[in-house]
């Protein structure tokens, strides 16, 4: 240190030119790190939306009113049994009062009965063409219901060129879905209310097919688009399904300028999160995908990154002026030097330790879960105190406690533990932390695709809250923790147990023990 002193004085100039360029430097990587922590936030945010937009679809479509009407008809009306088993003359007065009420009801553009031969039997459309007497054995939407499975069908029409929706249940021989299937009854609508739902809340939103053909979009130049690199093989199979009308039949389908893999993109100079979710219509080719994209310029704001800049330039342009000054007055006092070196390393430790803890302390506030809480415990240890295994058990029931969670640790963990089983189980009941050195024992081993190792110590805690225990925490370390180390994973421990508590008396009852066992 004196050496380093007495340079900073012999070479005052040279030792602010380092001392800026460390600033600009510093605060350039600020600035990158907050953009990036508020990116990943808002890509976390679309996420849960676009789950979100998953489930609407799913209520909009197969678990809507369509839907649900359609299937009430395949069980309960006999007259629709009669149509469907073909004992009924097709178009009977009933059948289209009853077809053209459903479509009215429901904003259906056709609505139709099909035998278990996949002959339409009875049918009304918007057109005003009936579509008796058509074979559509081959479509897969009536495969599905034949096999007595509600599904919803999306598909180009190949006369009229538009996309359509195509709703079909079964219908029953008898009033129950066990019985045996004998038709179907579809009703076809048009895509408004799945490119409604895609218009809302998003930047850019995306419906695609399990053959990744883009079927809806708020971008309507980019339906009929393919993502990912075609082959051969996949082009053929498309074309063959008809499932997207004549779209591809005279050209290969032009290719999405961009992976909907999820994560960070740039799309015409501009950055944006993509996340997607899946959405189970019951295709026979797999499930659908919806996309949503955020535009990381709207949301964003670099201000808030040049500011993060500024801050730390401030702090450390401040700190550094600190040091250089310091380092003058050390140069003269090498006693003093080697006494506050001392001290300023026990107090940079206790200081570092203190802020990990209240870090921590901050990361379990933010779970929602016990399973979480449990899970950020274990990242903090391994992060705070180099764990690289661990669990966690927390009571839930006199003596009876349940794994909320594991790090690195094999299949042969318990799902349950009981006070007094083992040392862990000891550990409760003695309620006093433990830490067991392991260097010359075999029974604990650290595994890893790389080979096996032995750890040092064991750290072992109750999770104590007013002498209530909560828990039970056991941690493995490579190295032979210190006094200040055995400190910290005990505050860990009592924090974590807090935090605990909040989560079960702001938890419905039950919860506790559910999320304990995810």
């Amino acid at each position: 240190m004196n050496r380093i002193a007495a340079f900073v004085t012999e070479n005052a100039r040279l030792a602010w030119v380092v001392a800026l360029l460390f600033v600009v430097a510093s605060s350039v990587l600020a600035a990158h790190q907050s953009r990036d922590r508020r990116e990943a936030e808002r890509l976390s945010l679309l996420q849960t939306e676009v789950g979100r937009r998953g489930i609407e679809i799913m209520s909009q479509t197969l678990n809507g009113n369509v839907m649900g009407s359609l299937s009430l008809l395949g069980v309960i009306d006999d007259e629709v049994k009669r149509d469907a088993l073909g004992t009924l003359a097709p178009n009977s007065p009933y059948m289209t009062g009853l077809l053209a009420a459903l479509s009215g009801a429901h904003g259906a553009d056709g609505v139709f009965v099909i035998g278990q031969d996949g002959i339409l039997k009875s049918s009304w459309d918007i057109s005003g063409r009936p579509s008796t007497g058509l074979d559509v054995r081959f479509r897969p939407y009536y495969q599905m219901a034949m096999q007595g499975r509600d599904n919803v069908y999306a598909a180009v029409s190949l006369a009229r060129g538009d996309r359509s929706l195509y709703f079909a249940t079964p219908v029953f021989a008898a009033n129950s879905r066990n019985s045996a299937v004998v038709g179907a009854v579809v009703a076809r609508t048009s895509v408004a209310r799945v490119d409604s739902l895609l218009r809302e809340r998003a930047d850019i939103s995306l419906l695609l097919s399990p053959q990744g053909v883009v079927f809806a979009s708020s971008r309507p130049e980019w339906i009929g688009t393919l993502a990912g690199m075609p082959s051969p093989e996949r082009l053929k199979a498309i074309r063959d399904l008809k499932q997207f009308g004549a779209m591809f039949d005279r050209a290969d389908p032009p290719l999405l300028p961009f992976a909907v893999d999820g994560g960070m993109l740039t799309l015409d100079g501009r950055h944006f999160a993509l996340a997607s979710a899946k959405v189970q219509w019951n295709d026979p080719y797999g499930e659908w995908s919806v996309v949503l994209m955020e535009d990381l310029s709207r949301t964003v704001s670099p201000a808030d990154s040049l500011w993060a800049g500024l801050g730390t330039a401030a702090v450390l342009l401040i700190m550094g002026a600190l040091a250089l000054t310091m380092l003058r007055y050390l140069h003269a006092q090498t006693l003093a030097i080697h006494k506050n070196e001392d001290l300023a390393l026990a107090q940079a430790a206790s200081a570092e330790r203190k802020s990990r803890r209240a870090e921590a302390g901050l990361n379990f506030q933010r779970a929602k879960s016990t399973h979480e809480l449990a899970r950020t415990f274990l990242a903090e240890t391994h992060r705070i105190l180099g764990a690289l295994q661990g669990m966690i058990y927390v009571c839930v029931g006199q003596g009876q406690m349940r794994l909320a969670a594991s790090y690195a640790c094999d299949e042969r963990v318990p799902d349950a533990l009981e006070s007094g089983q083992g040392l862990l189980g000891q550990c409760v009941i003695d309620r006093q932390p433990r830490v067991l050195d392991t260097t010359d024992h075999h029974s604990w081993t650290i595994r890893s695709a790389l080979g096996n190792a032995r750890p040092a110590a064991v750290m072992m805690a109750p999770l104590l809250l007013d002498d209530s225990v909560l828990g039970v925490v056991e941690i493995a370390v490579l190295n032979h923790p210190d006094q200040h180390a055995r400190e910290q994973f005990v505050e860990l421990a009592s924090l974590l147990a807090l935090n605990l508590e909040i989560l079960r008396r702001h938890s419905p009852a039950g919860t506790a023990l559910t999320e304990a066992n995810p």
